[in-house]
């Protein structure tokens, strides 16, 4: 078994930051929360069809987390500042107590207060009221050869209509990597959220966005290729007239591994929620989707789709997809799917007949899929990094 941390290899790490969200007694009794819970079950149904064993739990307390280092850039994409992101405040813990506690029957607690226990202050944001600027770059880098911890947390304010691009970056002499995301848009905002996940290491992430009355979201994710990677995203639309629309792509090469959860909660009536996931898998390749609309009574009226589309880009790959409804509401509209398919082979021979060899016809081909989850992104470069980011993870095809 690894040696675990040492007080004062602890303490060493928290005297790091002059100011912390959590103290140093927040960050001892999540390290001892973090021993004393379970690795997930593989018979809990989220488990079922990835191993929680394959992440490298022995190897979070075996490298001192001083060692690694996170360097976070924010800037404005036009050019501009971004004069109306502001921090949080100067005693911003309690927003993010608040957003970030941990349930203690939650299924994936150790992956949560291991979060809390070694890593550095979360990036806490909030935007001015009425605020209306140029798009705003969130880069979080991860060095070092321990656990890479990201976290961002943001209150969109009333009445705001912000573009935020988060960026997390880790590359593959990190052990693993643990991010988590809270986000808050009040009543009548509106948030475009771009999410790209370049991490190459094992990988758990956790994001919540939450919506009040007639706030409106967007939320677009990108991710690449992990050797094991698990995200729980959760979109709760808590006030009447909310409107929500996810749209998400992984592309896998090799031995990649990808495992999405999504909740839809629907928590009042007349509101919106509509979901599509695209994933492209090559080599031995796999995704889980697993997704749930969830409808009490109380909220009538709702709309929420769900859809789930996977191509299949060599025989060696394989793809999950589990989409659940659950609905006590009686006047709802409420609908769901799944589909996998495999290379066109008429679209094939078109392009290699037009002078294509058969990896650049594929490439082609899968650039197209993409397609549909790039054109919602509403920056020119960031929709250009993405077709990039899909272009190589497939070009590494043999």
């Amino acid at each position: 078994m690894a040696d675990q941390l040492a007080p004062s290899r602890l303490q060493a790490f928290v005297n790091m930051a002059e100011r912390r969200c959590w103290t140093a007694e927040d960050m001892e009794r999540a390290l001892d929360m973090a021993r004393a819970a379970p690795v997930p079950s593989k018979q809990h149904e989220d488990w079922r069809r990835t191993d929680p064993d394959e992440f490298p739990w022995n190897r979070l307390e075996a490298i001192d987390p001083v060692a690694t280092q996170r360097d976070v850039q924010v800037r404005a994409l036009g050019g501009g500042e971004a004069t109306g992101f502001v921090p949080l405040d100067a005693h911003c813990g309690d927003a993010c107590r608040d957003v970030q506690l941990v349930s203690h029957d939650d299924v994936d607690a150790k992956f949560l207060y291991y979060h809390q226990a070694l890593g550095r202050d979360p990036v806490c944001f909030r935007t001015m009221k009425n605020y209306h600027g140029d798009p705003v770059e969130m880069v979080q880098t991860a060095f070092g050869p321990g656990l890479a911890v990201f976290n961002t947390v943001l209150v969109v304010e009333r009445g705001s209509e912000v573009i935020l691009y988060d960026r997390w970056e880790a590359g593959d002499e990190s052990a693993a990597a643990i991010g988590r995301t809270e986000i808050v848009v009040e009543e009548g905002a509106k948030l475009t959220y771009l999410q790209e996940d370049d991490v190459r290491v094992p990988f758990y992430r956790r994001g919540r966005i939450q919506l009040a009355r007639d706030a409106k979201l967007l939320w677009c994710a990108a991710t690449p290729g992990a050797p094991w990677h698990v995200a729980r995203l959760d979109i709760i639309l808590g006030g009447q007239g909310t409107e929500a629309e996810f749209k998400g792509l992984f592309a896998g090469v090799g031995q990649a591994r990808a495992d999405h959860r999504t909740h839809q909660f629907h928590n009042a009536p007349q509101a919106k929620s509509n979901l599509l996931i695209k994933t492209l898998l090559a080599g031995q390749a796999h995704s889980v989707y697993q997704g749930t609309i969830s409808v009490p009574r109380v909220a009538q009226k709702t709309d929420a789709y769900q859809q789930c589309r996977n191509l299949l880009l060599e025989p060696g790959t394989h793809a999950d997809a589990i989409p659940k409804l659950e609905i006590i509401a009686d006047d709802v509209r409420c609908t769901h799917g799944a589909s996998m398919g495999s290379l066109n082979k008429e679209q094939l021979f078109y392009l290699q007949s037009r002078g294509l060899t058969y990896k650049q016809a594929m490439v082609a081909i899968a650039s197209g899929f993409a397609e549909e989850i790039i054109r919602f992104v509403p920056v020119e470069a960031i929709q250009q990094r993405w077709r990039t980011l899909v272009s190589r993870t497939i070009g590494k095809v043999s």
